[in-house]
């Protein structure tokens, strides 16, 4: 993947003209490039995107290319259906637009732009859910979301919206069957009283063991919750973790529910092979490497000692892995060295090793890298030499 940028970086320096003026051509061309650079990093992390899209607007020393440039980037994030891509067209907005140091084309898209920054600044990915006081069916004082160690589900919803109807059926009959104990917040938008209270007792009050259920509203919006949770909308669904933090944004019930068991599936996954634990005792073959030699050899994986020693899981088809371990071998000085099992293979030729191997570790995202001591005991796991440059 990093090469592929590369490749599509070099081509894009390569097209953006050196002309004091540039003519429509030079735009197409541009930002049809622009369009397979942003495609390439579909799958990469939120920083490197945000580095990547102000590297390509940087670029640009042409004033009309560069609001081209800079208004396709923006728009590509704001209408992305990537969950976390909010994010960038917020930060384009903040850093090239707000100052005026790019301008969008009509004094309508400036206004969407303003108004679609400041309706998910405050809620978006990896950032503290926006903690708001409301009412309860009782007219108690609600907290949303309360801290509680529990994962916490935001549903933002109104009587009088049907799509939020058919949301709700699906929300409370997976919240029913779910076993993960969390804090379901139903929020009403709404100003209505009875038709609050009618609709939530008859409606949205899942029976189970593993779910405690708070109603609240706010008819006045004296909490800004339109503002901080960019309810311009509904239905809107948001996921919190035990700390606070937002982890799943406008998410329908389906999406939801994949989060909430890939959070259970990780969680068991990072149990396995803990810090200050042993390695299991499992013998493989693999690629013991120290400063300047490397050497194929058995090991049993218990018996791993350095300081530090590596244990790195790889593939051959990996482009990440191949960004890795020359990294890590070039990383490597006198005491420390290197283990290297290529997983590819033992699939092919051993899989009841690999069945071992993939209960004892978490080999879902490869290189997988545990550093272990001069007693076995490991250090750290899920290690990067390569970075993201």
């Amino acid at each position: 993947m990093r090469r592929l940028l590369l490749i599509l970086s070099a081509a894009l320096l390569t097209l953006l003209p050196l002309r004091a003026q540039v003519d429509s051509a030079d735009v197409a061309k541009t930002l049809s490039l622009v369009d397979e650079y942003v495609k390439a990093l579909e799958s990469e992390r939120l920083e490197t995107k945000l580095a990547e899209c102000d590297f390509l607007i940087q670029t640009c020393t042409d004033s009309l290319l560069r609001q081209a440039v800079a208004v396709r980037l923006y728009g590509h994030y704001a209408e992305s259906p990537l969950m976390g891509d909010e994010s960038v067209a917020v930060h384009l907005y903040d850093r090239w637009f707000a100052d005026g140091s790019v301008a969008f084309p009509s004094a309508d898209s400036e206004f969407s732009a303003r108004l679609f920054a400041e309706f998910n600044r405050s809620s978006l990915l990896w950032q503290p859910a926006p903690v708001l006081e409301m009412s309860g069916m009782e007219e108690e004082p609600v907290t949303v979301p309360a801290p509680s160690g529990r994962l916490s589900v935001l549903y933002f919803y109104d009587t009088d919206c049907s799509k939020c109807r058919l949301e709700t059926i699906l929300l409370r009959h997976y919240l029913e069957e779910q076993e993960t104990d969390l804090d379901f917040y139903a929020v009403y938008v709404g100003s209505d009283r009875d038709s609050w209270l009618s609709y939530a007792r008859e409606s949205l009050q899942p029976d189970s063991p593993h779910v405690r259920v708070f109603h609240a509203w706010d008819p006045e919006a004296a909490s800004d919750f339109p503002r901080l949770y960019g309810i311009l909308q509904t239905p809107r669904l948001f996921l919190v973790d035990r700390g606070g933090v937002i982890i799943g944004r406008r998410l329908s019930v389906e999406a939801l529910r994949q989060l909430l068991e890939l959070g259970r599936v990780e969680s068991e996954l990072q149990e396995r092979n803990p810090v200050g634990a042993r390695l299991p005792s499992i013998t493989v073959e693999g690629v013991l490497c120290k400063p300047g030699r490397a050497v194929a050899r058995k090991r049993d994986l218990s018996r791993l000692r350095g300081n530090p020693a590596y244990l790195v899981f790889h593939s051959e088809s990996c482009a990440r892995c191949k960004e890795e371990l020359p990294a890590l071998q070039a990383s490597l000085n006198c005491g420390s060295k290197a283990f290297l099992v290529d997983v590819d293979r033992i699939l092919a030729e051993q899989p009841e090793l690999a069945r071992q191997l993939f209960d004892a570790f978490d080999l879902t995202v490869l290189p997988h890298i545990l550093s272990v001591d001069r007693r076995g005991l490991i250090l750290a796991r899920y290690i990067s030499f390569a970075g993201t440059e």
